[in-house]
């Protein structure tokens, strides 16, 4: 069946390929070439490094060949088997425009030493590197689906375990050096988990739950492809994109081989606009936004722990030199985002000023339930659903967020087009009846015929610990059987219940 949507797919690329009209051919697109075709024509190259990649008249001799053959040339040590579709996309990356590849390999070859070494230092395969371009067309500040995003497309958990900053102002997916540190780590840790390169990049793309789901369902001895067949069909292409871009780029380098320009960095302890630097260093603020992209808002808050701003290469020493003068520049109104609110319209029922709300409703926003957990402070929910804390006091008649209790719903609003991102982000858990909550997004049901085991939690045991135990069980199940929101609250001699498949 697999094969069969392979070959379907391999023909509708082809006869879109053969267009000689691309505006034509984008509005039909698989939304991974799509993706990628977007992120190529939004990504921007210095004309400099341009000139220097492909001197004079000259350009790439873009050559066709046997995709199949020349791919198994390369003695891949991953995924060495190329995907049914892998040839269809190669022709697409060599069929886009002039300038797009030009950028896509410059830009590629610019980073691709540095990315190396990170990657043989961690004990990875090199030619993960060609990873990044499949996922991301080169382009730093890329936005895929569930959130995801950066040169890795990292989601927003795999960046906040890897300790990324993530908040209203920083992303620092969007930090190239940041981010492939943090990617680079989740890879490891899921080669850790599944014990082969392969399937950790599997995990990476998909997440350990569904691998695990996926191997549950196959033999002991099948192989990753048998495993990839299980998957969502975004991760084959994926691999597939991958391969393309492999032989892509191995066939057409640069003329003139490429070094990244190292930035120089100074480390920002107080909260800064970029416009006080720019101002008094003459350095542009497109120019440092294309280097800092990690500020969403070309805000440095300089809260809580030290900040690194990425200065053009020779401009650190006038920093420092200069600082007391940037720091002089500040102006209150540089920063009124970080206070911004929402003013929203009275509620239909609302007589006075303090009367509660009731019925809200807001243009352009999903209102959506949340349950709040033991532990649980309304600074956290704010920032996982990027609100404000006096938005959620308001919506909610929430005077004093000392007396808000485990078990109230909160109603939360938000923009129309992420409602289904965040209906998923905390999935409800059972209600004491052992029945699934009717708001929950995610379910691990009991299997047919299963054992109940009572498990004790003993010193040192965490969820991922107990699902090794028995067969078939995933850590995520043992939290949704016992209701449990948080794993760090299991405490030792708990009780759990576990339902192992006969």
């Amino acid at each position: 069946m697999n094969e069969l949507k392979f070959c379907l797919l391999h023909i509708t690329l082809l006869l879109l390929l053969t267009s000689n009209s691309r505006a034509q051919s984008d509005s039909t697109l698989t939304p991974i070439l799509q993706k990628l075709s977007n992120d190529l024509s939004t990504l921007s190259l210095d004309n400099q490094n341009n000139t220097l990649a492909f001197p004079g008249e000259t350009e790439q001799n873009f050559v066709a060949f046997d995709f199949t053959e020349k791919y198994e040339s390369y003695n891949s040590v991953l995924f060495k088997i190329p995907i049914s579709n892998a040839d269809t996309f190669y022709r697409f990356i060599n069929d886009l425009p002039l300038v797009e590849k030009q950028n896509l390999i410059v830009h590629y070859y610019g980073i691709e030493k540095d990315f190396r070494e990170r990657l043989r230092k961690a004990g990875l395969p090199e030619e993960i590197s060609f990873l990044i371009p499949a996922l991301s067309g080169m382009n730093v500040r890329s936005v895929g689906d569930g959130k995801r995003a950066g040169l890795w497309q990292l989601t927003h958990f795999q960046a906040v375990l890897n300790r990324l900053d993530l908040n209203r102002l920083v992303d620092e997916r969007f930090d190239l050096g940041r981010s492939t540190s943090a990617a680079i780590a989740e890879i490891v840790k899921m080669k850790e988990l599944f014990g082969s390169d392969e399937k950790a990049i599997l995990a990476f793309l998909t997440g350990p739950t569904i691998i695990r789901n996926a191997m549950a369902e196959t033999p002991e001895d099948a192989g990753n492809y048998d495993i990839i067949s299980l998957l969502p069909q975004s991760v084959s292409e994926t691999i597939a994109l991958w391969q393309a871009m492999s032989v892509f780029l191995s066939e057409n380098k640069p003329g003139e081989m490429l070094t990244s320009v190292a930035n120089d960095t100074v480390s920002i302890a107080r909260k800064m606009h970029f416009q006080q630097v720019s101002s008094v260093l003459d350095i542009s603020i497109p120019e440092l936004q294309k280097i800092n992209p990690q500020y969403l808002y070309s805000i440095i808050p300089g809260t809580g722990s030290v900040n690194y701003l990425y200065l053009p290469k020779g401009k650190k020493e006038e920093f420092q030199l200069l600082q007391n003068s940037v720091y002089q520049q500040y102006d209150s109104t540089l920063f009124e985002v970080m206070a911004q609110k929402i003013e929203y319209p009275p509620a239909p029922t609302r007589q006075y000023v303090g009367e509660k709300v009731k019925d809200l409703e807001i243009e352009g926003k999903t209102k959506i339930k949340y349950t709040l957990k033991s532990g649980d402070v309304l600074g956290f929910i704010a920032e996982d659903y990027n609100v404000q804390v006096e938005d959620l006091k308001y919506w909610n008649n929430i005077s004093n967020e000392r007396r808000i209790q485990a078990g109230q719903k909160l109603d939360i609003f938000v923009d129309d087009e992420d409602a289904d991102y965040y209906r998923n982000l905390h999935p409800e858990p059972l209600t004491k009846s052992g029945q699934k909550n009717p708001a929950a997004a995610v379910s691990f049901p009991i299997p047919e015929n299963a054992q109940k085991i009572e498990h004790i939690v003993k010193s040192g045991e965490s969820p991922y610990v107990i699902a090794q135990k028995y067969k078939g069980v995933t850590p995520e199940a043992i939290l949704y059987w016992n209701g449990i929101s948080d794993a760090r609250k299991i405490q030792i001699g708990q009780k759990l219940t576990i339902y192992v498949s006969r």
